[in-house]
Protein backbone atom coordinates (compact mmCIF):
# COMPACT_ATOMS: atom_id res chain seq x y z
CA UNK A 1 0.00 0.00 0.00
CA UNK A 2 2.38 2.56 0.62
CA UNK A 3 4.42 1.81 -2.68
CA UNK A 4 7.69 3.07 -3.04
CA UNK A 5 7.78 4.91 -0.13
CA UNK A 6 7.99 1.57 1.66
CA UNK A 7 11.29 1.07 3.44
CA UNK A 8 10.44 -1.84 5.63
CA UNK A 9 7.68 -4.50 6.76
CA UNK A 10 7.72 -5.52 10.40
CA UNK A 11 4.13 -8.49 10.51
CA UNK A 12 3.42 -9.79 14.29
CA UNK A 13 1.18 -13.28 14.11
CA UNK A 14 -1.00 -11.77 11.39
CA UNK A 15 -2.24 -13.66 8.18
CA UNK A 16 0.21 -13.08 5.43
CA UNK A 17 -0.73 -12.17 2.08
CA UNK A 18 -1.45 -15.21 -0.30
CA UNK A 19 -1.57 -13.37 -3.50
CA UNK A 20 1.92 -13.78 -5.02
CA UNK A 21 0.90 -10.98 -7.75
CA UNK A 22 0.41 -8.25 -4.34
CA UNK A 23 3.42 -9.78 -2.85
CA UNK A 24 5.62 -9.14 -5.95
CA UNK A 25 4.40 -5.08 -5.19
CA UNK A 26 6.45 -4.81 -2.58
CA UNK A 27 9.06 -2.78 -2.26
CA UNK A 28 11.04 -4.08 0.72
CA UNK A 29 11.77 -7.28 2.59
CA UNK A 30 9.04 -8.53 5.46
CA UNK A 31 10.45 -9.64 9.17
CA UNK A 32 7.44 -11.92 10.02
CA UNK A 33 7.51 -12.60 13.59
CA UNK A 34 4.87 -15.35 14.48
CA UNK A 35 3.93 -18.15 17.54
CA UNK A 36 4.68 -21.47 17.18
CA UNK A 37 1.56 -22.73 18.80
CA UNK A 38 -1.04 -20.57 17.02
CA UNK A 39 -3.93 -22.62 15.71
CA UNK A 40 -4.51 -20.45 12.68
CA UNK A 41 -1.21 -18.72 11.63
CA UNK A 42 0.69 -22.00 12.35
CA UNK A 43 4.18 -23.28 10.28
CA UNK A 44 2.00 -24.51 7.06
CA UNK A 45 0.57 -21.11 6.68
CA UNK A 46 4.81 -19.95 7.55
CA UNK A 47 5.89 -21.91 5.53
CA UNK A 48 4.00 -21.67 2.43
CA UNK A 49 4.30 -17.41 2.94
CA UNK A 50 8.26 -17.88 2.53
CA UNK A 51 7.47 -20.35 -0.91
CA UNK A 52 5.21 -17.60 -1.74
CA UNK A 53 7.99 -14.75 -0.94
CA UNK A 54 10.71 -16.67 -2.86
CA UNK A 55 8.13 -16.51 -5.84
CA UNK A 56 7.79 -13.05 -5.96
CA UNK A 57 11.87 -12.70 -5.37
CA UNK A 58 11.14 -10.79 -1.87
CA UNK A 59 13.49 -10.89 1.01
CA UNK A 60 11.80 -12.58 4.49
CA UNK A 61 13.12 -13.02 7.63
CA UNK A 62 10.63 -14.81 9.87
CA UNK A 63 11.36 -14.98 13.87
CA UNK A 64 9.24 -18.08 15.36
CA UNK A 65 8.69 -18.45 19.15
CA UNK A 66 7.15 -21.34 21.02
CA UNK A 67 4.24 -18.98 22.57
CA UNK A 68 0.66 -18.91 21.50
CA UNK A 69 -0.79 -16.10 19.65
CA UNK A 70 -0.40 -12.37 20.73
CA UNK A 71 2.31 -13.40 23.16
CA UNK A 72 3.62 -9.51 22.66
CA UNK A 73 0.23 -8.10 24.21
CA UNK A 74 0.73 -7.46 27.87
CA UNK A 75 -2.88 -7.37 28.05
CA UNK A 76 -3.33 -11.16 26.79
CA UNK A 77 -3.18 -14.00 29.26
CA UNK A 78 -0.86 -15.13 26.61
CA UNK A 79 1.84 -12.75 27.10
CA UNK A 80 5.51 -13.84 27.19
CA UNK A 81 7.02 -11.05 28.68
CA UNK A 82 10.64 -12.97 27.29
CA UNK A 83 9.51 -13.63 23.91
CA UNK A 84 7.67 -9.93 23.85
CA UNK A 85 11.34 -8.80 24.55
CA UNK A 86 13.19 -10.27 21.96
CA UNK A 87 10.49 -9.60 18.61
CA UNK A 88 10.51 -6.19 20.15
CA UNK A 89 14.12 -6.02 20.12
CA UNK A 90 14.89 -7.09 16.76
CA UNK A 91 11.50 -5.46 15.28
CA UNK A 92 13.61 -1.88 16.43
CA UNK A 93 16.67 -3.35 15.06
CA UNK A 94 15.33 -4.46 11.83
CA UNK A 95 13.46 -0.82 11.09
CA UNK A 96 16.54 0.90 12.55
CA UNK A 97 18.66 -1.18 9.50
CA UNK A 98 15.98 -0.87 6.97
CA UNK A 99 15.08 3.24 7.70
CA UNK A 100 18.77 3.39 8.25
CA UNK A 101 18.80 5.50 12.00
CA UNK A 102 20.69 5.43 14.61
Amino acid sequence: MAGPKAKGCVAYYGMPEKDVAKLKTLNTDVLFVFAKQDKWINQEVVSQFGKDMATAKKGLTVKAYDADHAFANPSNPKYNKGFAEDAHTASVTYLKKNLKLK
